[in-house]
């Protein structure tokens, strides 16, 4: 386990979050966290070492995703920052598992939207307290990519999985959908079953965020097929992999790839 930084988030906000599945935090972590996290984010563009490394690059989008097990500032940002403990706090849950963090640079006038979708469908876990902290590192707006979410989705407690047919899921019905300006540092967190989509970049400036995915006290994993770490275990050189080889289903996930934070607050 890990001790971590400390953050905190209201009552009022866990309570938004409980609603409507997605909270904007403003100044979730400082300028030193940015300039760090943008220094290390940078350097992986050129030399990643994720479990994508090589083959992250795409015309529009770059992403990769494991990052921490090999990078010491993506490292820090999972165990020495605030967001460990403002997943926590909005999952009101008294034990938390990271699960994986990534990166994802939209280019400059990028034909690169996002369809409708949520993250439960892509993790091989099972369990109601499970959130995304989606961190910006720069401004968004929405002429460069600003991330929309249906208001309240999550209560659906429904999958929508894009890599698939959903046909009870319909683009055409009318819905409450809400997003946020943000500044660098300001952090989004969304259950994984709130749905959400991101739009194109049609600016001339670069829109780049970091994500931690985190788990809480009632989740456990489930085998599922085509999901995270989405290549066979015994194809990825990263140290801690071994360790999902012996998970069952129904079991806690703590593990050298999926950790056990210590909480401090």
């Amino acid at each position: 386990m890990a001790k971590v930084g400390t953050g905190t988030i209201s009552s009022q906000q866990v309570k938004d979050f409980e609603r409507d599945g997605v909270i904007h935090i403003k100044k979730a972590v400082d300028n030193n966290w940015i300039e760090r996290m943008r220094t290390a984010l940078e350097r992986n563009l050129s030399n990643s070492v994720g479990i994508r490394g090589s083959q992250k690059k795409g015309v529009h989008v770059t992403h990769d995703y494991g990052l921490w097990l090999k990078d010491a500032d993506f490292r820090a940002l999972v165990f020495e920052s605030p967001l460990p403990t403002l997943a926590a706090q909005v999952l009101k849950s008294e034990k938390l598992n990271f699960l994986s963090d990534g990166f994802f640079v939209k280019k400059p006038t990028a034909q690169s939207s996002v369809v409708w979708h949520n993250d439960q469908p892509y993790w091989p876990v099972q369990g109601w307290k499970c959130c995304k902290i989606w961190l910006a590192l720069d401004p968004v707006t929405k002429e460069n990519g600003r991330l929309e979410y249906i208001k309240g989705s999550h209560l659906w407690k429904k999958e929508l999985d894009d890599r698939l047919e959903n046909p009870w899921f319909l683009e055409s019905e009318p819905r409450e959908v809400i997003y946020w300006d943000m500044e660098p540092g300001d952090c989004l967190i969304h259950h994984f079953l709130t749905i959400h989509h991101s739009v194109s970049n049609t600016s001339f400036s670069v829109r780049r965020a970091i994500v931690t995915n985190w788990s809480g006290d009632d989740v456990t994993y489930k085998y599922r097929p085509n999901t995270w770490p989405y290549i066979p275990v015994e194809e990825i050189n990263i140290p801690g992999f071994n360790s999902m080889k012996t998970l069952k289903n129904g079991e806690q996930l703590d593990c050298d790839v999926f950790p056990k934070i210590e909480l401090n607050y």
